[in-house]
C-alpha cells in the first residue's frame, strides 16, 4: 500500500483548515501533519514536520503565504507547494510561482479540481485551475495578443494551452490536442507564467 503524502495546511480560518483536513484525508492519499494560521507558523510547521506538500493561501497574516514560500527555499528537501486562494489576480499567481509554488487553485473551484491539482503536484507537474487560467487569459487578451512588449511575446502554442486550461482540460487531453508530450505541456505552462510581467505595459501592484 502506497504511503500517504504528508501535508501542512496554512489558512487564516480555523473552520476552513478543519474542512480541508477532512477533505484531504477523505481523498485517501494524504495525511495532514500540521496546520498554520499565519506565514510565520507555516515556516515553523514546514521546518519541523518536513511535509511532502504545503497547501497554503496566498494571503496570510504576519507573513503572507508567498513570502513564506520564498523563505522555505532553504528547507531541504523543499516541499512541493500548492496555493489555494480566493485571490485570482494574475500578478499574484505569477509571484506565487516565482516564490516556489508549482500549482495555484482558486477556492471557488470544486473538489475535483483540487484533487487533480494535488495529483499533479505530487508528480512534480505544475497546475493552474480553470478559473485562474481564465483570469490570465483575459489578462493576456486585453493587452498582449498580436503584440509584443520589449522582446517578449506570447507564442501561439501557449495561448492555445491557456485556452484549454481555462476550459478545464487535463494535461493528457491538451497534449493530445496540441500534439505535445506531457513534459512539454508542463514546460509551456511554466514559461507562460514567466511571461506575465510583459503581457501588458503596466501591472497593478499586489496590495
Amino acid at each position: 500500500m502506497r504511503a500517504r503524502r504528508q501535508v501542512v495546511i496554512a489558512d487564516t480560518h480555523q473552520l476552513w483548515r478543519h474542512t480541508l483536513r477532512k477533505v484531504l484525508e477523505g481523498f485517501g492519499a494524504y495525511c495532514v501533519v500540521g496546520e498554520a494560521a499565519s506565514g510565520a507558523a507555516l515556516l515553523e510547521q514546514a521546518e519541523r514536520m518536513r511535509p511532502d506538500i504545503i497547501l497554503t493561501d496566498a494571503l496570510l497574516p504576519v507573513l503572507d503565504g508567498i513570502e513564506a514560500l520564498k523563505r522555505l527555499r532553504g528547507v531541504a528537501p523543499m516541499p512541493r507547494a500548492l496555493v489555494l486562494s480566493e485571490v485570482e489576480d494574475p500578478e499574484v499567481v505569477r509571484e506565487a510561482f516565482a516564490a516556489g509554488a508549482i500549482g495555484y487553485v482558486s477556492k471557488r473551484e470544486d473538489l475535483a479540481v483540487l484533487r487533480r491539482a494535488l495529483g499533479a503536484v505530487c508528480r512534480g507537474f505544475s497546475f493552474l485551475s480553470p478559473r485562474v487560467a481564465r483570469g490570465i487569459l483575459e489578462f493576456a487578451q486585453e493587452g498582449a495578443i498580436g503584440r509584443s512588449f520589449g522582446r517578449k511575446s506570447i507564442p501561439l502554442v501557449e495561448l492555445e494551452l491557456l485556452r484549454f486550461l481555462a476550459k478545464g482540460w487535463s494535461d493528457r487531453g491538451i497534449a493530445a490536442a496540441l500534439g505535445l508530450g506531457l513534459e512539454a505541456v508542463n514546460y509551456y505552462r511554466l514559461d507562460l507564467l514567466r511571461r506575465l510581467p510583459w503581457m501588458t505595459p503596466t501591472l497593478n501592484p499586489r496590495l
